[in-house]
Formats: C-alpha cells, structure tokens, sequence
C-alpha cells in the first residue's frame, strides 16, 4: 500500500478534535523522539512526548499491519486513554494522532527525496520505494548496537517496614551495574556515558529496545517525584507502587531476592493458577487449596509470587482471592455452616470459578443445591396445542429455561434435578421448540401425563393453569362432596357434588363407567380419572342405591333400609360429608371427641402442652357442634391459655368474657401475651367508658368485663349477640337464685363455655347452674334435677356422669404435669396462750347456755356469728377485745416461721380470712424490721399485677401477706415455695385455690404447706366439715359419692357439737 493511501486510511479514523489538538502537540515541538521498530513483520511506532505542564510526559505505542492498513494496537498513559477499562474499537488520542503525523511527515519528506533521484514511472516501482523508505523510517537503528538492561529486584526490611530495591545493569553480552540516576539524566540530554572500561555508552553508536527506554522514562519521572526514593545508584519501589513497576517491567525477566531465595522471574499479568477444592464433611461445607500458597508482596495484595513467577494479576481476582486469603493461610480451611443459604453458596462457587480455572466442587455439594432448586410449570394452550413454559427459580428469581444457560451456569450444568426436566417431559410427549414445550401425543398419552406426569412436575416445582383451561384438569373421587339432611317429613335426604361439573358430565362418567373405561374427556376437552378408588366407590354407592343420575334432581331421597349401608360406606372409606344430621350422627362424634383435631393458631406465642391441646380439641370439638361446656381443670394447668388459643381460633367471631373485678387486668394481660393480634375491649371503669367500648363492640374481638360491671351494664347487651361467651370463676354463678346468675345466663350467645377449677362448690345444684348456662334445658329444670340426681340412687349417679361426661373435662396436676413438683401439707396444731384459752372457754360457756335457754338455737345466722367470734380469738382475742394483752399462740408460731423461712432462703406466702388479722402480723413484721408485701379486697386491680410481678422478680421480699378473699384465685406466684394458711375456712377447695398460687405450672420446687390449727378449737372441728366437702366435689366428678355433711344440713345437736371443747 502506498503510504498516502496508508496516511489517509489511518487518518480518517482519528477523531477532530485528536487530529487538531495532535497537530498543536507537532507544531509546539513537544515531541521529544520518534521511533520505530519491526517485530514480527508488523511495525511498532513509539514516541515521547511532552505533557501540558512540561513536568510530565507520556510514552504512546502504535501497532500497524502495513500490508492491510490497520492499526492492530494504540496504547497512551494520557487521562483520555484508559488502560483499566477496555474497549471494542481502537482508540487514537492526540498523542498517538500526534506521533503517526511525525511518522507520515518524515516518511513523505523521504519519498520526495528519493523519487528526485530515481526516473522511473512505474507505479509497481514507486510502491516498492515507499516500501523501502518504511523500512528505512522504522529501521534508523539498523546500524546501531542495541544495549540491554537487566533489573535487579529485591525486598528490604528496615525498621519494622520494608520496600524494594531496583539495582539496574546495562550491557549488551555482559551486564554492568550503573548510577540509573547518573545515566538517565546523560541519557536524556543525548550525552555519552562511560559504562566500564571498553564501554561507554553513545547515541550514535548504541541504542535501547523500546521496552528498556519506557522503563528509563519510568524511572526519570519516578525520580523526578520521588527524588528522596534514590539510594545510591539504585531506586526504591515501595509496596504501594510495585504493581505499576512491575507493569512497565512486564515483558522482561528479571532477577527477584524475596525471603532470602533469588528467582529469575518473569512477570505474567494474567489469573494466578490457583486451585480451590469444596468438600462436604458431615454438617459443613470445607473449603481448602490443592497447591502452595501465593505470597502476596505488599499490603495491597495487589502483587504477587507463586510458583517462582511474579503474578501482577487482573483487579477482579485480587479483590476476590484477597477475600479468602487470610483464612486460608491461617487454618489451611474455610468451613461454612451446612444451612448456608443456597444464594450464599451459589455466589461462592461463582466467585470461585471466577478466579480460578481449578475448581474441583463434591457432587454431594452440587446435590445439595440440587434438593433447593425449584421450577414453575406454566401450562396454557395456544390455538389446539397444550404447551408448558419452564422457569427456573434460583435465589428466587425466576430463570427461562433454555440450553443457553447451561454456557454460564456451573450448579445448573452439573444439576441432576435440571436435566431431568426435559426427559420427563419427554415421557409425556411434551417436546422442546422455540424455547418452550409442546405437546406432541393423543388422548391416551396426555391422560397419563394428566395422571402421573403432572404428579412428578409437582415434584420438582410449581405447576400452575389458567382456571378457563380445562384441558390440564382431571377430576377424580377426591373432589367428591357429600351431604346428608332430613327433610321435613324426616326423611334421610342425599345430595352430592364432583367439583364444578354438571349433570351432563356426571351422566357421561356414569355411562363411561359402565362401559369399564379407564377414563373419559368431557367436552370442555378436560378428563376423569375412572380408576380412582375414590371415584370407584361413588359410582358404586350411585349403582347399589338405585340413583336415577340423570334425573333433573338435585337432591335423592334414601329408603330406610339404605341409611345403614350408606352410613357405613361413607365412615369406613372416609369420604367426606357435608351438613349430615342423620341420627345418632352427633352422638357419634361425641363417643369419638378425643380423636378429634384442630390446628392450634400458628400466632399463639407459646407451645401448648400435650394435655392443653387436648383441651383446645375439646373446646373446638364442641363449638364446632353447638354446644358449651365447663373446662375444670384444677388451679394451676393454664385454663386461661387454652380459652385464649380458643378464642384466637375464632376468627371474625365476636366474645365475651366475664371475670371477677381481681382477674379482668390479668385476663387482658394475658391476652396481650399470647394473642396480641387479638383486640380487647375492657369493660370496666366509670359508665362514659363502658358504655363507649359497648358502642363500638363490634371492632373488638373479645370484650372483657366483670360479674359487677356486668349486672350495672345488662341493660346494654340485650341486643348484642355474641359467638362465645367465657365465664370464669364460674362458681360465682353457683346460686341459681342470685341475681347476678340471672345476668350472666341472660346473655345472647351462641356458644357458651364455664372455667372453674371447683365445679362442685357446695352442692349438685351448683353443677346444675352452670350446665343452666352452658347447655340450657339439658339437665332439666332445677326441680327435676334436684329429684332426680341429689339423692342416694347410684344408677342416677351414674346416668348424671354419663350425660355431663362430654361436656365436662377436668385434668389434675397429678395426672398430667409430671414435672410440677408435688405439695408437702403439714398441719400445725397450736397452743393457745393461757389467757386466750380462758377467755375462749368463757366464750364457749356463755354461747352454750345461750343456745340452751335461747329459743332461736337453730337460727344459722346467730350461730354463724358466734362462730366467727370464736375463729377470731383463736386467732388473736385482741380482734374482738380492745385492751387484751393476753397474745396470741398462732401469731408467736407465725412468726417463728417467717423468720426460719426467711433465713432458709424461702419465699412464703400468708393467707388470712380475716384483713384485721393480717393487719396484726405485718405490724410485728414491721417491728422486726421484716419487709413484706400486703395485698386484700381494697388493693387495686392494676396493683395487684405490680405486686405479683416485683414479688416474683425481687429477692429481699420473702413473704406476701394476702386476704383469702381477695387473692385466693388468679394470682401466678410461682417464685413461693412456702405457704401458710393462718386460719382454715369451711371450704377446702378455697384454700387449695390459694396454695395454687405457688403449686402450679412454673413451679420447680416443693412447695411447703403450712396450715395453722388452735388445738382444742374450733376450727379442729372446721377440719372435719372440710372433709365432707372434699367428699362432695369428688363424688359427682370421680363418681366416688358419699352422703354431705355441710353446714347448711347440720341438724340442732351437731351444731352444738361445735361449741364443746
């Protein structure tokens, strides 16, 4: 090619405004040399050229092919000119502009010379002259000797720091050290240089190769820098700029001293070899590397040594591998958890294969991410053709499936799961085209695929039609819906449904199934399996009950004599039934209660225990049919957590729960603990609130109020319906006469359900109350039950258990929480004082000779007096008498047991019926310098919490002084291990509500009770009246009945029993 075609082809391609800022640089004289060089066969253009501030300067390198006129490479260290950021096309900037100008102009001015001296015409002739005249330009050293540098690297350690040290030898056969400073400034000044005796160095006479001058005008500007970094006739390099010296050094092999060795190294920018191998072992993956480390030669890890070469490799795998190096040195392993999220472990293997060509990766790992892989089937039609679109879900993002992604997905090229996507399909006659599956088969082929492909699909993801596409669905006996109702004339009525199809379509499947097919298409071009065992059955009840299917009917009315077969071939094979009130129907799943399951709120923030899931199943068992019912449980087994869990269960229904005035606060507190996504409305408070929550009660999901509120209140909820309403201490409705038992039974619900840890307080006609409420009418009237069932006859008994039997559960703690520890009772019998025992025998005498003479001796009210009386001297006569001095047995042992307590690190409880008395001990408390806690019927409600909590939580309050009234129920004081009744009361199932404050789920000591007994009084005799009622509340629930001897039944001479010594 001529070199004006040449000039003008190169040219074109340079931008504007490169070719006029690159003929300033040409015209300003900035260019400092020009020079060429051959290498094999293409011609390398090297220039130097002086930057705008004249304290920089840039090396430009042009490649040209001159046969074909292409530039094949252009390199240039200016701002425009961006080596890290590669691009498609070449790039010319105005220095490399500014050197091919020179070129062409010094090669124009030597054709015209030489064409003066040669006359010849032909083009052929003019051709090999430019030709010449190139290789004349590009060969001006032809005549010269070429000198060579050698560099000699190696690490200094100085004063905790390190560098390099360059040292620089010139020669051409033989190398020489010399001054780099002194030879460079000769060198760039064009003057000559003495190397060593024989050779000195001149410009006309020697020459550099154009890598050895780019590494001397490396060196010229680093100096003229870092002027500070000279040390004699060698340079410094420190770490930080190693990798760009070694850069400008990269085509030469040089001499490395690093840790004592020397290496003659060449210098590769390219990966490292590094090799990596990822292994399972038991629950973790373990990465490890199969050859030597690389030793990184500056802080930067930008550079390194491996395998006897210098690595300067590319920024990605510096930054990547610098990531894993450290571990890797340190323990020779990096171990990663098993539960690694598959996104996690994807991004390793692809930053490993990232930065290493040696990657051996465990199958069982590839398995691993293989069992996480998911796919989503789209089916759809497109004209008559069934097609399915395959996505691949990775991390969560969805993937199209095509052959292409196996080019740059590694888990996915070596992943069972995905190759075995279009086999499968494949089976089924599903075939792969333009990037989609299409089917490809007849009915019988695309019915097995409906029966068995899908079912494989589902597998390996998610399949998904669009609900119009009928073809992709196949109706089979599970879709099957029953129902059974009596009509008005009592007779058994039986409807069924198959899905959404009509009676065309089950006439079809009928007759298909007659003609012993194996399977039917509709007209909607879907398909019913006829093999189904499900569907089996259907028609055969449909043939053996001699159903008239394509009747216009929608509903068969059963003879008499089908019922039984019909009855038992639903129950046995399963199938489910829908609204059936056959007879015995509810009866049935009554007998079968405990079988019953319901899935407990996955938003219950706690874990039920077994015996309280079973309690929830009851709860739900009985709702679900109509019906109420009395959770008994004893003190202390979470009756409030399984109503909770209950009423969480019942979404969008609303309820009510009634609780005494100490218990609302702990209700709600409750709630908000375990079914916080529950809205609660507190009835309680002055009349504006309660009538503002009531107002609104429809967005509430339960409402709380109080026996009290309730009874001021009533009038506002007779047009409130609620779904559910709880009672609890439901004993407060025992009295079937009492005014608030006619409130709370007033109440509109639908459901029903009573809490009592005492179901029989007093007598059965408490039990019959609150079956009044739960289930009205389904004991009876009061009188009739109270003919029937409070007698002596055991087969009434026995017909009272088995009808409250379903309706009624009660677990004890014994019986079902194995890990509470049991409660050690000790009765202490106490002295009285010599004064108090005179005036309690003075006491005795006088209400004896005024029963004697009194004509009311069977008046209950006096004689309930007398008895209190009595209780409260044995407890301490200074209740009742102002100046008495004579103290108090009972209140010497109470103390004494507080401070033995005390020092034995327990915490103790103290109940009392009477606040005058609790008054009495913390007063001695006080004296003694004892801390305590004191709660009774004026302690507020909030309070109350307060109380339990800090007593719970704060070691220096040992004892809690507590009225029996007040906070026998609803208290959780588990932190308690010790209890003292101080005074016994007629009722024992009160007392134990007490003690189960400590003794009860929580509890992780024995817990001691104590209770106090004045010898020779009194209350020796309340002891045997407890016994009767312990009698009681077994008899009705353990069936173990004896005949009552209450209070209220105690004729003339056993109340004066009563008052002997």
């Amino acid at each position: 090619m001529k070199v004006s075609d040449l000039e003008f082809k190169l040219l074109k391609d340079i931008s504007k405004i490169s070719l006029i800022n690159g003929k300033k640089i040409l015209d300003n004289n900035r260019i400092i040399r020009v020079s060429g060089k051959k290498i094999d066969g293409l011609y390398n253009i090297y220039g130097k050229i002086k930057g705008d501030n004249k304290s920089s300067t840039y090396n430009p390198h042009l490649r040209i092919d001159l046969k074909n006129g292409n530039v094949l490479l252009a390199k240039c260290e200016c701002h425009d000119f961006d080596l890290d950021n590669p691009i498609k096309e070449i790039f010319l900037c105005e220095h490399l502009a500014s050197i091919m100008m020179r070129f062409f102009n010094e090669a124009k001015k030597q054709i015209k010379s030489k064409k003066e001296s040669i006359k010849t015409q032909n083009e052929d002739d003019d051709l090999r002259n430019d030709k010449i005249i190139l290789n004349n330009i590009i060969s001006e050293n032809r005549d010269k000797n070429l000198l060579e540098i050698d560099v000699f690297l190696k690490e200094v350690k100085d004063n905790n720091s390190s560098y390099f040290e360059a040292s620089f030898f010139i020669g051409n056969k033989t190398k020489h050290l010399v001054n780099i400073k002194e030879f460079i400034d000769r060198f760039i000044n064009g003057e000559n240089f003495y190397i060593v005796k024989g050779l000195i160095y001149t410009p006309k006479n020697y020459f550099f190769s154009q890598a050895d001058e780019t590494l001397l005008n490396f060196i010229e500007e680093y100096l003229s820098i870092c002027r500070q970094e000279l040390k004699g006739g060698s340079i410094r390099i420190f770490p930080q700029n190693l990798r760009n010296f070694l850069n400008i050094i990269n085509i030469k092999k040089i001499k490395f001293k690093y840790e004592y060795q020397t290496y003659l190294c060449e210098i590769k920018t390219q990966n490292m070899p590094v090799s990596f191998t990822l292994k399972k072992l038991r629950d973790d993956y373990i990465l490890r590397t199969k050859k030597n480390f690389p030793m990184p030669l500056n802080g930067k890890m930008n550079a390194f040594l491996y395998d006897r070469e210098i690595y300067i490799p590319p920024m990605n795998q510096v930054k990547k591998y610098s990531k894993l190096y450290k571990e890797l040195k340190d323990n020779g392993e990096i171990k990663f958890l098993k539960d690694i999220k598959s996104k996690k472990l994807n991004a390793l293997i692809y930053t490993l294969y990232d930065i290493s060509d040696e990657l051996t990766i465990e199958q069982d790992i590839i398995d691993d991410l293989d069992e996480l892989l998911r796919f989503k089937f789209n089916f759809f039609k497109i004209q008559d053709k069934s097609i399915c679109e395959v996505k691949v879900i990775q991390d969560e993002k969805e993937i199209d499936y095509s052959d292409e992604i196996l080019e740059f997905d590694i888990v996915l090229k070596r992943s069972k799961k995905f190759h075995s996507i279009e086999s499968e399909l494949n089976k089924h006659r599903f075939f792969y085209r333009n990037k989609r599956f299409v089917f490809q088969g007849d009915d019988n082929e695309y019915y097995n695929f409906l029966k068995y492909g899908i079912h494989k699909l589902k597998q390996l993801g998610e399949v998904s039609t669009l609900k119009k596409e009928k073809a992709f669905k196949l109706y089979d006996g599970s879709l099957i819906n029953y129902s059974l109702n009596r009509d008005e004339k009592e007779r058994v009525d039986f409807s069924f449904l198959l899905d959404d199809l009509n009676k065309e379509d089950l006439s079809l499947i009928y007759d298909a199934w007659k003609e012993k097919k194996t399977y039917i298409k509709l007209n909607d071009e879907s398909f019913v399996n006829l093999e189904d065992e499900d569907m089996i059955r259907f028609l055969r009840i449909i043939e053996n009950l001699n159903i008239d299917i394509k009747s216009e009917n929608n509903s068969y009315v059963i003879d008499e004599n089908k019922i039984y077969y019909l009855n038992d071939k639903l129950s046995k094979d399963k199938l489910s039934v829908n609204g059936r009130e056959v007879f015995n129907e509810v009866l049935s799943k009554l007998e079968n209660i405990n079988n019953n399951e319901f899935v407990v709120p996955k938003n219950l923030k706690t874990n039920l225990r077994d015996y309280q899931i079973k309690g929830y199943n009851w709860l739900k068992t009985l709702s679900y049919l109509g019906f109420g019912g009395i959770l008994a449980d004893e003190m202390g087994l979470g009756k409030t957590v399984q109503i909770i869990a209950f009423l969480l269960s019942e979404e969008n229904k609303k309820s009510l729960v009634i609780t005494p005035t100490s218990l609302i606060y702990n209700w709600y507190e409750e709630f908000h603990k375990f079914a916080p996504s529950l809205k609660i409305g507190i009835v309680h408070g002055n009349s504006k609130e309660r009538g503002n929550i009531l107002n609104k009660v429809n967005e509430y999901d339960v409402v709380l109020t109080t026996y009290g509120t309730l009874r001021n209140d009533i009038s506002k909820y007779q047009d409130i319906i609620f779904n559910n309403v709880i009672i609890d201490e439901a004993q407060n409705i025992n009295n079937p006469k009492a005014k608030i038992t006619e409130v709370v039974k007033s109440i509109n619900s639908k459901i029903k359900f009573a809490l009592t840890g005492t179901p029989v307080e007093n007598n059965l006609i408490d039990l019959w109350s609150l079956f009044d409420f739960i289930i009205p009418g389904y004991l009876c009237n009061k009188d009739v039950f109270s003919k029937r069932f409070t007698g002596k006859d055991e087969n009434s008994k026995q017909d009272l258990r088995t009808m409250i039997n379903p309706y009624i559960i009660r677990r004890l703690k014994k019986d079902v929480v194995k890990e509470l520890p049991d409660k050690i009772e000790n009765k202490f019998f106490v002295e009285m004082t010599t004064n108090q025992k005179k005036l309690y025998k003075t006491y005795i005498k006088d209400i004896q000779g005024k029963l004697k003479q009194s004509e009311n001796s069977n008046n209950k009210i006096t004689i309930f007096s007398y008895l209190t009386r009595l209780r409260q001297i044995c407890l301490d006569p200074s209740l009742i008498i102002e100046d008495y001095d004579g103290g108090s047995g009972k209140i010497n042992i109470a103390k004494d047991l507080i401070k033995k307590g005390i020092e034995s690190k327990h915490k103790i409880l103290l109940f009392s019926q009477f606040t005058s008395v609790l008054h009495k001990i913390y007063k001695e408390l006080e004296s003694e310098g004892i801390p305590y806690f004191y709660l009774d019927g004026s302690t507020p409600s909030k309070d109350r919490i307060k109380l339990v909590e800090e007593f719970n939580n704060n070691k220096d309050i040992q004892i809690f002084l507590i009225s029996l009234k007040a906070g026998g129920t609803g208290l959780n004081l588990t932190c308690a291990d010790m209890v003292i009744h101080f005074d016994p009361w007629w009722n024992p199932a009160i007392e134990d509500q007490a003690t189960d404050r400590a003794h009860r789920i929580g509890q992780r000591n024995v817990v001691q009770v104590i209770k106090l007994i004045t010898k020779g009084s009194i209350e020796e005799k309340i002891l045997l009246l407890q016994e009767d009622k312990k009698a009681l509340i077994e008899d009705v629930i353990t069936g173990e009945l004896k005949e009552d001897k209450l209070f209220n039944k105690l004729n003339k001479d056993e109340l004066l029993d009563l008052f002997k010594m």
